[in-house]
């Protein structure tokens, strides 16, 4: 029975399809600390490796001192289809950008859904 179970999980994941997944787009507000030893392509490089983002983009820089700089981004992600796209940014992605040093959170706009899943 429980190989018959693996068996199935296999065929269902083989089977599955970007059809069965969704694409979203949220824009961000980033304050960026220009004291830590950390540079912008670091950042961008530890937002990609959050688990379900699959593009970062700059929008436009704000403002920039010495101390800090304050630049608008856009982050694609995926959810599988009927997932709540509200949930995975509280519960997943605004704690995985806190935790990422020099990196603040000034505002967040609306998620927009840019992919549909069949």
């Amino acid at each position: 029975m429980v190989m018959g179970f693996k068996y199935k999980k296999w065929i269902d994941f083989l089977n599955e399809s970007e059809d069965s997944q969704e694409e979203y787009q949220i824009n961000f507000i980033f304050s960026l600390d220009n004291s830590k030893s950390i540079d912008r392509t670091e950042i961008v490089k530890f937002i990609r490796g959050i688990e379900n983002v699959t593009t970062v983009r700059k929008i436009k820089e704000i403002s920039r001192s010495e101390q800090s700089s304050v630049i608008e981004y856009s982050i694609r992600f995926v959810l599988p289809h009927g997932s709540n796209s509200k949930v995975y940014v509280n519960r997943e992605l605004r704690p995985a950008l806190k935790g990422i040093p020099g990196l603040s959170i000034s505002k967040q706009k609306g998620i927009e859904r840019v992919g549909y899943g069949f």
